[in-house]
């Protein structure tokens, strides 16, 4: 099953607002503990909580899960955390990672791949894989977790300029440590 076909609308999200993002992501995220609201939703299979003073944003790529942004308006960091009904379905996360990877390339984008590591988030085994991606719009970091749940496959996401991903990035591990399935 290739699930990668439903995050493509968040990809060129991201890579559209790329030039927008800018610096001042950077400046938004100084602090190194950034405080969290904790999120509850009955739609939601997992409970998580989320930056203070981040907003929610709706794509309209009537995927499900939570996106949100540092702002309102780019320039803004972005954090997705996406499940897609597995309905039965077996997932193997390395081809998915694949076809990701080569929706990605498709866009025109130039993919650099900075590395995998096994991570488990609530108790879901997946793998988290961090990229560098490159395109006339500037240049972003991307870490991506797939996640293969008992119902549900994961995408958790944080896309960010390079100039901005230490320090939000740390903000994404603190999300990262409250999910709860």
């Amino acid at each position: 099953m290739k699930f990668h076909a439903l995050l493509a609308p968040a990809f060129r999200f991201a890579l559209t607002g790329a030039a927008l993002l800018g610096v001042s992501a950077q400046a938004q995220t100084a602090a190194v503990q950034t405080p969290l609201v904790k999120v509850t939703d009955a739609k939601l299979p997992f409970d998580v909580s989320l930056p203070r003073g981040w907003v929610g944003l709706n794509l309209k790529d009537g995927l499900g899960g939570i996106t949100i942004a540092s702002q309102p308006q780019p320039p803004a960091a972005l954090m997705r955390l996406l499940y897609i009904p597995k309905n039965g379905k077996k997932v193997d996360l390395k081809s998915e990672f694949s076809s990701f990877e080569k929706a990605v390339e498709g866009s025109g984008s130039a993919l650099t791949f900075k590395g995998e590591k096994p991570a488990n988030y609530g108790g879901v085994s997946g793998l988290m894989r961090q990229y560098v991606i490159t395109s006339k719009e500037g240049t972003l970091v991307m870490r991506v977790w797939f996640g293969n749940g008992a119902k549900n496959f994961y995408s958790f996401q944080l896309t960010v300029p390079s100039q901005a991903f230490e320090r939000v990035n740390k903000t994404f591990e603190q999300v990262l440590a409250t999910i709860k399935f």
